[in-house]
């Protein structure tokens, strides 16, 4: 076994010594000329040169170590080669946007010669011919598509230093964020090179590429393949848990043994996992994950609170009497996705006006949740599982109630329930706007002046009887992009309110890189805003009307915003 260990340290330093010649700003310097070159040459953005043998044959001969010659040979390798005369798509612009476009770089370049520069100026200042095997092969699509990436089957440091790139430059092109980052993307690629090229196995490369995602701060990114489990641990608490402010509250067991022999119980209070505080723990561990704003750092991290490879930790916490305690608790192997109390909306009842409705119904015929709910004169609607063919008998039914809430904590993203506006609004609404990559000249957006297509530009109709109850709109943490849309889209509604918490922040389609494992990175691909330009990404739907939440709220199973938005309607005369 100790060979086999020494050989492959052996192997790992015998490849990463192919970079041990390029400083990290060298490979700074090549990692911007080489996307760049990928995505505006005319023969190696139509796919005509295999680029990543370009990188990968530069990385490995011992006799090129100059940034400034290597730049000459790609260049000359690519004029080298033949491409396509394409004709300029008519991509429908109202607008191109700048705001993440900038070349300046180029002649800052410390080692490559005047007239390289010049060369790569003119490609991107006077782009012609380019072409979008790398970025857009779909016909018609005005997606990001990396489906044409090669895939490898072996780990080097050097294919994941040409993942680096390989991200970080879709990134740069075809995000149509990145303008608001709080770091600069320029940096992010100076502090990813030296972590990226010190990767000695699987293990580090997961660890770092979870970093590297959480630059990206947008609740949509994500790996298709997850990471976790290798980087934070296999093992999790035996209980279902909920955050609440800075604690952690038991609100379900999964391994009744476990917790009869630590002694915890449903209701208890968690305040120290191991002796440190919740917040410190999700400080430590907020650095894996991409979040749009801090409440989606709450609730993303949160869910990683007790995960570890040790088979015991200790907890310490209150009682529900107020009783203080320090345990120890076994660990219980992690089932994705079924270890914590996600949903946005909890089986919960509603205690109003002295009585207790169970407002979310199921319906075991059609195996979904009934979509509404009447409460004496109000109505609750459960936007998640709604179908458009309802909407006109539901609208009929209920024009004469008192007031609405829609929930839109859950998910939904049939764009035909926007058919509901047209009961809502008395006249159509223009409710935003949207921008997609200019693929002909990669890092320039194009504004279009409706969200996906024409059919989606307006909501509502010219409608003389509009409802004229107030309308209430419930939203938190879990309200993620289309849920998001249809929060800007209720905004046009007079007079309607918003309780709950801030919304995800993350807005628009999700689109991916293809890495070079063959695992799949996905981020935000459109741009979403409102028809003046405001962003909803990273902001997300702020509400009127904070209410989150309390321990009390979650040990007694009540919904308090679903609470406080009947009280609001029943506060309007």
């Amino acid at each position: 076994m100790k060979y086999i260990v020494f050989l492959s340290v052996f192997l790992t330093s015998a490849l990463s010594a192919q970079l041990s010649r390029f400083s990290d700003h060298d490979l700074y310097e090549l990692g911007k000329v080489w996307g760049m070159v990928k995505y505006y040459h005319p023969a190696v953005s139509q796919g005509k040169v295999d680029w990543d043998a370009v990188l990968l044959q530069s990385f490995a001969n011992p006799s090129k170590s100059d940034v400034g010659e290597i730049t000459n040979q790609w260049l000359s390798t690519a004029d080298q080669s033949k491409f396509d005369e394409i004709v300029k798509k008519d991509m429908g612009c109202d607008s191109i946007t700048l705001r993440n476009f900038d070349i300046s770089w180029i002649k800052k370049l410390r080692k490559v010669a005047p007239e390289s520069k010049t060369r790569l100026v003119n490609l991107a200042a006077q782009p012609k011919n380019v072409g979008s095997f790398y970025s857009n092969p779909v016909e018609n699509s005005i997606r990001f598509s990396s489906s044409n990436e090669k895939v490898y089957d072996k780990f080097s440091v050097e294919l994941k230093m040409l993942e680096l790139f390989r991200i970080w430059n879709a990134i740069e092109y075809f995000y149509p964020y990145k303008y608001l980052l709080d770091n600069r993307w320029d940096d992010v690629l100076k502090k990813y090179i030296p972590m990226f090229r010190n990767i000695k196995n699987e293990k580090d490369y997961r660890s770092v590429a979870m970093q590297l995602s959480a630059e990206l701060q947008d609740t949509h990114t994500e790996f298709e393949n997850k990471y976790q489990y290798d980087v934070l641990g296999e093992m999790t608490a035996p209980f279902i848990f909920q955050m609440v402010d800075d604690k952690v509250l038991i609100t379900g067991i999964k391994d009744e043994a476990k917790m009869k022999k630590s002694g915890l119980e449903t209701g208890d209070l968690i305040t120290k996992i191991d002796g440190k505080t919740i917040i410190k723990i999700m400080d430590s561990k907020s650095k894996y994950f991409p979040y749009s704003n801090e409440s989606v750092k709450i609730s993303e991290t949160y869910n990683y609170l007790f995960s570890g490879n040790e088979k015991t930790m200790s907890v310490e916490g209150i009682k529900k009497d107020g009783k203080t305690f320090k345990t120890t608790v076994e660990r219980v192997k992690r089932i994705f996705n079924d270890e914590w109390d996600r949903e946005g909306i909890p089986n919960y009842h509603l205690n109003y006006k002295g009585k207790t409705y169970e407002y979310l119904t199921y319906n075991e015929k059609e195996n979904r949740l009934n979509p509404s709910f009447q409460i004496e004169d109000k109505v609750y609607f459960e936007f998640s599982s709604l179908k458009v063919s309802e909407i006109p008998s539901l609208m009929e039914t209920y024009k004469n109630t008192r007031g609405l809430v829609f929930d839109l904590r859950g998910y939904n993203n049939d764009g035909s329930l926007i058919k509901i506006f047209d009961y809502l609004l008395s006249k159509p609404e223009h409710f935003g706007i949207m921008t997609h990559a200019d693929f002909s000249q990669p890092g320039k957006f194009c504004f279009v002046d409706n969200i996906i297509d024409k059919s989606y530009k307006f909501a509502g109709k010219i409608n003389s009887d509009p409802y004229k109850g107030q309308v209430v709109v419930l939203i938190n943490e879990y309200t993620l992009s289309a849920a998001e849309l249809w929060a800007m889209i209720f905004k046009k509604v007079p007079h309607v309110i918003f309780v709950g918490s801030q919304t995800a922040g993350a807005d628009g389609n999700k689109t991916s890189i293809k890495l070079t494992n063959g695992n799949k990175l996905i981020f935000s691909g459109l741009g979403i805003y409102y028809p003046d330009g405001g962003e909803t990404q990273r902001i997300g739907i702020k509400p009127d009307v904070i209410v989150r939440p309390t321990v009390q709220s979650i040990r007694n199973k009540e919904d308090v915003l679903l609470l406080k938005a009947l009280e609001l309607i029943d506060q309007k005369k």
